[in-house]
């Protein structure tokens, strides 16, 4: 696929991203007065949603580089510190069922999306931009890529922390309240291993 398509493919990714997101909130406001979880239709996908769009962004952040090559500059280095293991992190728990492992996995993707934010940040006001990027590599505050206006490559990584972000808090409201009648003691026992 032309490169032209596949960035606009990413920033539709992102958008989409930012709608599940304020969905996962919106859901979250209206339903939390409710016995059960608002979220009981994503029991036992969180991890594995979560761990999908890790590798999404992680697979995408590796097509821009190895075969684009798009030379990564510090920051978009340490959003891929962030979220390279996050991926590999939630796939293996989703495996395994392992709902501990929202504690790290969440960690790892609030860092990613602080830098990320300030990354952002740095190409729409590059007058914050010490240089310290371009001491070692290609300038932070320029963006490779600008879709729609808006979509760069650290509002993309920003999207996809986000997201992670607000499955995990479903997963933990998921875990908190009871399975509601309409689950089946199988449902039941996947969900509480």
């Amino acid at each position: 696929m032309p490169f032209e398509t596949m960035r606009t493919f990413f920033a539709l990714a992102a958008i989409a991203a930012n709608i599940a997101t304020v969905g996962i909130i919106v859901l979250a406001v209206v339903g939390r007065s409710k016995k059960v979880s608002p979220f009981e239709f994503l029991r036992g996908t969180t991890l594995w949603f979560a761990g999908a769009i890790a590798l999404f962004a992680t697979l995408g952040s590796l097509y821009l580089s190895e075969i684009v090559h798009l030379i990564p500059c510090k920051l978009c280095w340490y959003q891929r510190i962030a979220m390279y293991p996050a991926a590999l992190i939630l796939l293996m728990a989703a495996v395994r069922r392992d709902h501990k492992v929202r504690l790290y996995a969440a960690t790892l993707a609030t860092i990613g999306a602080v830098i990320a934010f300030w990354h952002r940040t740095l190409q729409a006001f590059p007058t914050l931009d010490s240089g310290a990027c371009a001491a070692v590599g290609p300038p932070c505050s320029a963006p490779y890529i600008m879709v729609f206006g808006f979509a760069t490559i650290p509002y993309m990584a920003l999207s996809a922390f986000l997201l992670i972000l607000a499955l995990l808090w479903a997963d933990r409201t998921n875990q908190l309240r009871p399975i509601s009648d309409t689950h089946d003691s199988e449902t039941l026992e996947e969900t509480t291993r």
